[in-house]
């Protein structure tokens, strides 16, 4: 009953943090061409993806490992892929005659076939960027500083991910420059704001599970001595 009851908990940990990374592809694949003025300019979906996506996969490749870690990404990407066909197929599909919202409804939710490549091309090849180098970390400090190898692999993936994401969706655009310093300032900055709530999700869901991790086990050898 001890195993079944770890096994359902430990399943219902992993589907919740799954399904914020899918929720923030999803979100990603709407917002990614509304380009938000702060000063500096970025895509929305800069704010999505450093909230929903790096810092969660790095909980989950701090606790169950990359092999999982890739599980995630690869569930998020057919997740992504299916809702951009779905929004897709529902803009293609006739609308009744007295429903005069067609022209407003496609324009809001209409995804280019750009942003769509973009984001699928951008998110994996950072993704696998990011987990490689948070493992290597992982390994390389034998399990300690969560904080280093979190910001370090979410700084490259983020990079990577916009420079790939910028350059194929605004190619076009003589803003591009700007769009991209301003996306990668942005990531970068929220990446860092998010450490504590990495922290905090990693801490709780070991509660939860009646578990620690090796990162926290050696933090605490380390404080104590």
């Amino acid at each position: 009953m001890m195993n079944n009851t770890l096994q359902q908990k430990e399943v219902r940990a992993y589907v919740i943090l799954t399904s914020l990374v899918i929720c923030g592809l999803a979100g990603s694949i709407i917002t990614g061409s509304k380009i938000v003025h702060l000063g500096i300019n970025f895509p929305f979906s800069n704010i999505i993806f450093s909230i929903f996506t790096y810092p969660i996969v790095d909980c989950i490749c701090e606790l169950w490992g990359k092999q999982v870690a890739r599980q995630t990404l690869w569930l998020g990407l057919a997740s992504q892929f299916l809702i951009a066909m779905l929004i897709q197929f529902s803009i293609i599909t006739p609308a009744a005659p007295y429903w005069h919202l067609q022209n407003e409804y496609k324009t809001i939710l209409s995804v280019s076939s750009h942003i769509i490549i973009a984001s699928l091309i951008a998110f994996s090849f950072s993704q696998i960027l990011d987990i490689f180098v948070y493992q290597r970390i992982k390994e390389w400090s034998k399990g300690r500083w969560l904080w280093l190898r979190s910001n370090v692999s979410t700084y490259l993936g983020q990079i990577v991910d916009s420079c790939i994401f910028v350059l194929i969706v605004f190619q076009a655009s003589n803003q591009k420059l700007s769009i991209l310093v301003g996306s990668v300032t942005v990531k970068i900055i929220l990446s860092f704001l998010m450490t504590p709530v990495v922290y905090t999700i990693v801490i709780f869901t070991n509660r939860y599970l009646e578990s620690n991790t090796l990162a926290f086990k050696n933090e605490l050898v380390l404080s104590s001595s």
